[in-house]
């Protein structure tokens, strides 16, 4: 901004988008709930150097660097403003002092800040922490809000690569020979594809930040989005750094196919033959992966993604813009559009389908190129892909388990079938049973505390050495405290032991039974109604929760919580 547009800021008075602050030597601790509450509603500008009058002190001459050093890594610390932001502070001159401008526009994410939720209203920042229908409406309002499609007034035809232009031509001809695109200019292309666009409530027109990404020349889009890049990297022989490793600040093209081609240099090739078609895995999944990370990345925050190979696992973590926290089901959940224009693009390319494909096609192929493996997708501020290379379930230690829990009339058929789908960490390939519950034990009892509405008890022994003994030695008509005081209270034992149970369907007389259990009430209210209400499990006919035909089965949250892998 330059003296004039800041001039006309001031004259403007603070308001629902102004907010002016002193700042002579240091940044006031009260403008970071402001870049929150901005962020969260309609953007704003914050002045640093005037009173709330919008008279000019200015800012000290010797603290200007700092402070700007200052605002900027305090918006990129997660316990200062979460998700990070990525604002850079401007320097104004004013003739009666310097100023020092930050610009924040609306975000596609809710932020808060050391915790707390704000919004804007008036002049006032509005905490609304705890207030779980305005928090409601924020993220609703937000799932419309999709920063590709911000415009930029200064951002021309020039700052675009016509190389790319041409090559989006050749990409879409060998996909789709008769796409209309084909037969338009390359103006005409963007403002078909909305790169190009008129807002018509802010009264601008121009290209958008998609545009720059797909198109724009790497000086571009650094110069809009500074902290943006990609890593990718091995970690098998190296673990602490890497083997190999390329870091991208490019085009969504060529980013891309390098991520491909880096996928391909170090993941084996197999193949399916799916009807008459010879099908190879490798291409079918990471396609479609590397296609989501792309496409539905957060491209304004200023953390990076991620693409990590090791010997067990390849991990994609990405920026996000989350509809909620906790793992996907991948048979059963609803895909939303993220960057719907830069999507657009690269289904035109052939490289994405429609929205939710990548998803479902990944659990769909991944078992034939690691056998009985199942991929990992969680949804939060990160977002997190995990493709297994090898595959380890606790179903190896089905037979094990019951004595371990002292679970006499446990089904070991029925814990198989259902264990298997139960995914342990990557680390724990061909671990014995005593190894892995020194990695679960603590775990359950981390994750189980904090999830408040399990009532975990809270005084769980997870010393190593208290965790090997099992409780294999008890006789029949012992106390259950007595059978389990190595490993858990009363509450806990009933609590994994239902969970675990629960990995197939099961009903509740049956469930009853093998604990011995007579009264029905107590056991659901004791029991079953903590796990439901936390998620973990759920009736296999929730419409009709009285159906007699109903059953408990874990959920997909459940499944993480079990295998250990809940974030």
């Amino acid at each position: 901004m330059n003296l004039e547009d800041i001039k006309k800021v001031i004259a403007q008075k603070e308001g629902i988008k102004t907010e002016f602050k002193t700042a002579e030597n240091t940044v006031p601790k009260s403008m970071y709930k402001t870049v929150v509450s901005f962020s969260n509603t309609d953007g704003g500008i914050i002045i640093l150097g005037l009173d709330n009058n919008g008279n000019v002190i200015g800012v000290n001459s010797e603290s200007i660097s700092r402070i700007q050093t200052d605002i900027v890594t305090a918006l990129n610390n997660r316990y200062c403003v979460n998700p990070p932001l990525y604002l850079q502070p401007e320097v104004v001159p004013h003739p009666s002092g310097v100023l020092i401008v930050l610009q924040i526009p609306a975000s596609s994410q809710v932020h808060d800040h050391s915790g707390k939720i704000f919004i804007r209203e008036s002049e006032a920042d509005i905490d609304i922490t705890g207030q779980q229908s305005k928090i409601a409406n924020l993220y609703h309002r937000k799932r419309t809000l999709f920063s590709e499609g911000e415009i930029y007034d200064h951002l021309g035809i020039a700052d675009l690569d016509e190389k790319l232009l041409d090559k989006a031509r050749i990409l879409i001809r060998n996909y789709r020979s008769d796409h209309p695109w084909l037969l338009t200019d390359n103006l005409q292309m963007l403002k078909d594809s909305i790169l190009w666009k008129k807002d018509f409530a802010a009264g601008k027109e121009g290209y958008t930040l998609a545009a720059a990404l797909i198109f724009g020349k790497d000086r571009t889009i650094q110069s809009i989005l500074p902290a943006y890049k990609v890593e990718a990297m091995v970690r098998i022989k190296n673990k602490d750094r890497w083997d190999d490793r390329i870091t991208l600040r490019t085009n969504l093209i060529d980013t891309y196919l390098q991520l491909k081609e880096f996928i391909n240099k170090h993941l084996p090739e197999k193949f399916f033959l799916e009807g008459d078609q010879r099908i190879d895995l490798r291409d079918k999944i990471f396609r479609e992966v590397i296609g989501n990370v792309v496409v539905h990345r957060e491209y304004t925050s200023a953390l990076s993604t991620d693409l990590v190979i090791t010997e067990n696992e390849v991990i994609f973590t990405n920026p996000n813009k989350p509809l909620f926290h906790g793992p996907l089901d991948p048979s059963n959940f609803n895909p939303y559009a993220k960057n719907p224009n830069i999507r657009k693009f690269f289904t035109a390319f052939g490289w994405t389908d429609e929205i939710g494909s990548g998803i479902r096609n990944t659990n769909k192929y991944l078992p034939l190129y690691t056998p009985e493996a199942k991929p990992v997708f969680i949804e939060n501020d990160t977002f997190r892909t995990e493709i297994p290379l090898r595959f380890s379930s606790m179903a190896d230690y089905a037979e094990l388990i019951p004595d371990w829990l002292g679970l006499e009339k446990a089904d070991v058929n029925h814990l198989k079938s259902g264990l298997v789908k139960i995914s342990l960490s990557f680390s724990l390939s061909n671990k014995s049973w005593k190894e892995v519950l020194i990695h679960l034990v603590p775990s359950w009892h981390e994750k189980g505390t904090q999830l408040m509405k399990t009532k975990w008890p809270v005084d769980q022994p997870f010393i190593k050495k208290k965790l090997i003994p099992v409780p294999s030695s008890y006789t029949k008509g012992t106390q259950l405290e007595q059978k389990c005081r190595e490993l858990f209270q009363k509450k806990s034992w009933y609590l994994l032991s239902i969970l675990i149970l629960t990995s197939k369907p099961i009903n509740m007389s049956a469930l009853m039974e093998v604990f011995e259990y007579k009264n029905m009430k107590s056991f659901r209210d004791n029991y079953i109604k903590p796990l439901r209400s936390a998620g973990l499990i759920r009736q296999t006919i929730p419409d009709t929760p009285t159906d007699p035909a109903n059953k408990y089965v874990l959920t997909e949250k459940g499944k993480h919580f079990l295998g250990g892998t809940l974030t």
